[in-house]
C-alpha cells in the first residue's frame, strides 16, 4: 500500500509527513480518533528530505491486512470470551453484557500493551521516493 505525503517538519533525520486520507481508508475515522474531519493525518519516520518535499511511502500489504485483522479480531475475541465466560458461570443477561464489555476492554488493553513488542517495525512505513516541489519563477 503506497501513499503520498508532504514533509511538514524535519528534526535531524526524523521527518514529519502529512498525508491526505487514503481512498482505501474508508469512513471509520479511526485515524483522527473518531473525528468527522479525518482529511489529514501525520506520521514521523526516519529519512532525508526537506520541508515541502513530496514523499511516497509504502507499507507491505500483508502487514496492513494483519494489522486490520488484529484490530478487529482481538476485541471480538475478548467480547466473545466475556459472554461465554459469563454464560458458563450462569450469570444473568445484564451481567453477561457487562462481562462482554469488560472482555472487549481487556482485549484493547492487551493490544495496546503487546503491540510494540509484536510489531517491531513490521507495520512501519518505508520511503519509496522523494520529489522536490516544482518552483515557478
Amino acid at each position: 500500500m503506497t501513499n503520498k505525503g508532504i514533509v511538514r517538519a524535519v528534526n535531524g533525520d526524523m521527518l514529519t509527513i502529512e498525508f491526505e486520507r487514503h481512498e482505501a481508508c474508508g469512513d471509520c475515522h479511526a485515524c483522527m480518533h473518531g473525528s468527522t474531519s479525518c482529511a489529514k493525518h501525520t506520521i514521523t519516520l526516519r529519512g532525508k528530505a526537506d520541508v515541502g518535499d513530496e514523499i511516497v511511502v509504502e507499507m507491505d500489504e500483508s502487514h496492513v491486512m494483519a494489522a486490520s485483522a488484529a484490530a478487529y479480531m482481538v476485541p471480538f475475541a475478548g467480547f466473545m470470551a466475556g459472554i461465554v465466560g459469563a454464560w458458563a458461570a450462569g450469570l444473568s443477561e445484564p451481567m453477561m453484557a457487562l462481562c462482554a464489555v469488560a472482555g472487549t476492554a481487556a482485549a484493547y488493553v492487551l493490544m495496546r500493551v503487546l503491540d510494540p513488542r509484536i510489531s517491531r517495525g513490521r507495520w512501519e512505513h518505508r520511503i519509496v521516493s522523494v520529489r522536490k516541489p516544482e518552483r515557478n519563477p
